[in-house]
């Protein structure tokens, strides 16, 4: 080969690299943040958004799509709709929770988390007009156990719940039965409640059915260094780690009221099955998730996390779902979690504009109560539950609001005293070790 071709070939070759090594750098840039935390859209925002769109939809062919046939397999539903064995992973986990009302404005909301060695992490909420809200009595803890500490707890139960499968994506049971804390009156009354979900539509799945568009937008903003490229090459190891998918439905059933008497409850709602190894409440910096139902019959769920060590400062997430279950996903929303509640406290009305492929909403709404609970071990995340009634482009509805924010006073002596001794000497341990092993003991080893 002559010599000035081998030159022309070397210098094309150097100009390619050093415009990829260019490209990275600018990639690798910074974007302006708000209160230290929130990436604004940076020069290359663009450019970056598409790459990220078009690696996310060659990854999501890649992981679901291809696959989807087995997916759809009813083996594989009930695999996937089912209490979930929890691995020797020291944080696994396996949670369900319901959240419903009907233009009565009557509310409610349950959550059941499960986790090794036979904790529980559970709480109820009931609002009904005539009562106020009704809550767990141990709330704003949230922490039970089911047994000794040497055996695992198979079921959603314990603590007066029992929650389970009675037909897979189709048909859940839910029941307590125990005391409840009347908020506004400050007493106890002991209920019994039956009720039943109902699927009116197929499951909504985080990982495969969120909008693209909302992922590349948090995407685009974050700098691409060298962490985000060595999570980029470990993605479908980190989505093994976790499952989250959502179905709406109707629930209906009985409350019974001792000394009152029992009460019908027709709702409209949905439910959610998480399960995994990595729900690190830690690393969550904050999130806002609007759950609505409206009186057509439509159902909303909106949302907003950050978790800046994940890349996803600001991630928009949420979905339109109709009558007849049919589901839109969220495109785009201006609801920006620095403008609500960022000092750590949530506002009383918010309004925010949502947008889908083919539409968009305007949102408002007007809270009526608020309770306050913990989460976590430790007491990582501080959780304000709003219940509201809410308008959407004129049409009536009602919902319920979760507000996370970090927490790092840790869970009060006065409440872990209460705990088995077993728990106490393992937490203790825990502490031993995270002291002298590790510079952060936000997070537990075990639990």
């Amino acid at each position: 080969m002559p010599e000035y071709i081998m030159i022309s070939v070397g210098v094309v070759v150097a100009s390619v690299v050093a415009l990829i090594l260019l490209i990275l750098l600018l990639l690798k840039q910074k974007s302006k943040m708000i209160f230290g935390i929130y990436p604004r859209k940076g020069l290359f925002y663009h450019l970056k958004y598409v790459i990220a769109l078009m690696v996310l939809r060659r990854m999501r062919y890649k992981f679901y799509h291809r696959n989807s046939k087995d997916m759809r397999e009813e083996d594989y539903m009930e695999s996937l709709d089912r209490p979930q064995e929890l691995s020797e992973h020291p944080k696994s986990y396996d949670v369900v929770s319901f959240m419903a009302a009907n233009i009565k404005g009557e509310k409610f909301m349950v959550t059941l988390e499960r986790r090794r060695r036979g904790i529980i992490r559970a709480c109820i909420y009931l609002w009904l007009p005539d009562y106020g809200l009704l809550a767990s009595p141990k709330l704003p803890d949230m922490l039970y156990f089911t047994t000794n500490g040497d055996e695992e707890n198979n079921e959603f139960k314990g603590n007066g719940f029992h929650i389970y499968p009675k037909e897979p994506m189709k048909s859940w049971v839910i029941m307590y039965e125990g005391p409840v804390q009347q908020v506004a009156e400050n007493k106890q009354l002991n209920v019994k409640l039956n009720l039943e979900f109902t699927s009116t539509s197929k499951h909504f799945d985080y990982n495969r059915d969120l909008s693209a568009s909302v992922i590349a937008d948090s995407i685009a903003r974050e700098s691409w260094n060298e962490a985000f490229y060595i999570m980029c090459v470990n993605v479908d190891k980190i989505l093994e780690k976790r499952t989250h998918y959502e179905q709406n439905g109707a629930i209906q059933g009985d409350l019974l009221i001792e000394g009152v008497g029992t009460k019908i409850l027709k709702l409209n709602g949905f439910r959610d099955h998480s399960f995994g190894t990595d729900r690190c409440l830690s690393t969550i910096n904050r999130y806002v998730y609007f759950s609505l139902f409206l009186e057509d019959g439509t159902s909303m769920v909106v949302g907003n996390l950050s978790q800046p060590s994940f890349f996803l400062s600001s991630l928009k997430v949420g979905y339109i779902c109709n009558k007849e279950g049919v589901y839109e996903p969220i495109t785009k929303c201006n609801f920006e979690l620095y403008t609500y509640g960022q000092k750590g406290v949530p506002p009383n009305n918010q309004n925010f504009i949502v947008h889908t492929r083919d539409n968009s909403y305007f949102v408002q709404i007007q809270v009526e109560d608020c309770a306050v609970r913990y989460m976590g071990g430790n007491w990582e995340s501080k959780v304000y539950n709003q219940f509201f009634r809410c308008t959407v482009n004129g049409v009536q509805g009602h919902g319920i609001t979760e507000y996370l924010y970090r927490h790092n006073d840790g869970r009060p002596e006065e409440v872990c005293v209460q705990d088995p001794e077993w728990y106490q000497r393992i937490r203790k341990f825990e502490r031993t070790l995270s002291s002298c092993e590790r510079e952060d003991d936000s997070e537990m080893f075990f639990f």
